[in-house]
């Protein structure tokens, strides 16, 4: 029994980080588009089978910076997620990007 937790607890120490990555921008469409600061949620699909929007976790939140660029880092490259940018002020409704793979 020992030497079956030592062995899960060595092979789970060994393996490598989640190296995936996502950004984007947060800006109001326009002519020209105008760079805002929102509030950006990550989140990871439960279950996408045949539902309009399955059941999610939120894995991540940040606001994104003065120029509007949010990353999220160290993410599952073989998982899918989805964002949705808020618009704290009321003005515009949420901004939601499904179906995203982060890149390696």
């Amino acid at each position: 029994m020992a030497a079956t937790l030592l062995g899960k607890f060595v092979s789970n120490r060994l393996t490598p980080a989640p190296t995936g990555v996502l950004s984007g921008t947060t800006k109001v469409a326009g002519s020209p588009d105008t760079i805002v600061r929102r509030l950006v949620h990550l989140f990871m699909y439960n279950n996408a089978h045949g539902a309009m929007l399955p059941a999610v976790e939120v894995v991540r939140w940040m606001w994104s910076d003065p120029a509007g660029n949010w990353q999220f880092n160290n993410l599952d490259p073989a998982q899918r997620y989805g964002v949705i940018a808020y618009d704290h002020t009321g003005t515009y409704d949420p901004v939601v990007k499904l179906n995203l793979i982060p890149t390696p």
